[in-house]
């Protein structure tokens, strides 16, 4: 059995060029002539992985003795070229759609080799589910790089959303404008709480000036956690002054029972800034 797979991962590697042409030519059937210009360099890169991965599938047959040793090439391929795919912002749908073709060419090949060098059909039988097994395992390694990467991707820009979803920025010496945009779900209610803190603290202000007439929607938990910012900033000295407050926002508030003749409620910003002779 290792004399014949070394004999159909040779032909697999001598026709690699010739399978990843025949993949190109397939996945690109549908693509108009001008796009296909338009993204020359980069389909040229492409096709420099196809032929590396036919390459490593025709290597990983020969190995086949082996079978750790190809494993661990083939993760090391999957996350290789699943973060490359990644970065340059291919899906994972299309990347995952050329497995049928890699299945498809390269399996003619090694079938076709082991007609003509008069093979035993068990030996073929072998080697095809061998050859499966490979192109199953590079796939799952893919997706397994391709989503982790994604995750992480996710995961950092979820981050700087959220610092960047609680700028406190100062106006003077002792006030500041904590303007919050958008809608406000929990998680980052509890950061902007924290942070807000952690910025009051730092720029030793006495006055911060909670704007929210960017806010979508206000619902009781995010009302609560707008609350909180407010009774920690007067625990540690720091006056609160909420502007830009829509009737709805002040309708979600009285009906979580918080009593607004205790809160510092100025109009809009504009107004606020003013009384305060900010300009």
């Amino acid at each position: 059995m290792e004399k014949d797979n070394q004999l159909l991962g040779e032909r697999v590697l001598a026709d690699k060029e010739l399978i990843a042409q025949l993949i190109h030519e397939e996945a690109v059937k549908d693509v108009p002539a001008e796009q296909l210009q338009m993204h020359e360099t980069f389909i040229g890169i492409v096709n420099k992985v196809r032929t590396d991965f036919v390459e490593l599938i025709g290597e990983s047959i020969i190995n086949s003795c082996d079978m750790q040793k190809v494993y661990i090439n083939i993760q090391e391929w999957g996350e290789a070229t699943g973060n490359f795919f990644l970065e340059n912002e291919q899906s994972l749908e299309d990347a995952l759609a050329e497995t049928s073709l890699y299945r498809k060419h390269i399996g003619t090949v090694i079938k076709t080799e082991a007609i003509q060098k008069k093979m035993e059909l068990q030996s073929l039988f072998d080697a095809m589910e061998l050859f499966h097994s490979l192109l199953d395992y590079a796939a799952y390694s893919y997706t397994q790089a391709y989503t982790e990467s994604y995750r992480r991707r996710l995961k950092a820009s979820r981050k700087e959303f959220l610092e960047l979803s609680a700028p406190v920025v100062p106006v003077s010496d002792q006030i500041a404008i904590l303007p919050l945009v958008g809608s406000i779900e929990i998680d980052r209610a509890r950061y902007i709480l924290e942070k807000t803190l952690l910025s009051a603290n730092q720029l030793k202000i006495k006055v911060l000036i909670v704007d929210l007439s960017g806010v979508v929607r206000v619902d009781s938990m995010v009302a609560e956690q707008i609350i909180k910012i407010i009774q920690s900033l007067k625990l540690v000295g720091v006056r609160s002054v909420l502007t830009g407050i829509r009737p709805e926002i002040a309708r979600t508030m009285a009906e979580i029972g918080v009593d607004l003749g205790n809160l510092e409620i100025g109009g809009s910003l504009k107004r606020v800034l003013d009384q305060m002779k900010i300009s």
